[in-house]
C-alpha cells in the first residue's frame, strides 16, 4: 500500500529547511498552512564527512491532549522561501511517515497505578541538593 502524502518543502524565516503535509483548506494568497511541519536537521556523524538526517517536530504531539491530532502552523508566504522540490526520496518520506504514524502513538494509562488508588504513599525522591 502505498503513502499517498505529498509532502512540501520550503525555508522559513530564520532558514531552517521545513517539511510538512500542505493544508490546502487553509492556504490562501498570503499564507501557507501545513500540518504536522517538522525541521530538517543534518548533524556530522564523524570525521569521515558523512551526515545523519533528523527530523524534529515543530511541536510534539505528545503534548497535546488528543495525541491523534494534527498540528498546523500558519506561515505567511512574504516571509518564507519556496522551493521547486516535488518528490522527496523515499528514506525521508519514510521518516517523516513514522514520526506521525497514528499507529505508534504512546497513550497513557487512563486510570492510576494501583498502588496510588489505595491510598498509600510513596516516598519522594529529590533529584537534586538542595
Amino acid at each position: 500500500m502505498e503513502n499517498k502524502i505529498k509532502l512540501i518543502t520550503f525555508l522559513d524565516a530564520v532558514g531552517r529547511t521545513i517539511l510538512g503535509v500542505h493544508n490546502e483548506s487553509l492556504s490562501n494568497e498570503t499564507d501557507l498552512a501545513v500540518n504536522n511541519p517538522v525541521v530538517l536537521h543534518v548533524v556530522p556523524q564523524d570525521q569521515s564527512g558523512r551526515m545523519s538526517v533528523q527530523l524534529l517536530p515543530i511541536f510534539f504531539r505528545e503534548f497535546l491532549a488528543d495525541k491523534s491530532s494534527d498540528v498546523t502552523y500558519i506561515y505567511k508566504n512574504a516571509s518564507i522561501t519556496k522551493t521547486n522540490i516535488e518528490a522527496l526520496d523515499f528514506r525521508l518520506k519514510s521518516q517523516y511517515d513514522q514520526l506521525f504514524n497514528k499507529s505508534n502513538l504512546f497513550v497513557p494509562p487512563t486510570t492510576q497505578p494501583e498502588n496510588q488508588q489505595s491510598g498509600s504513599s510513596q516516598a519522594i525522591v529529590n533529584l537534586f541538593d538542595e
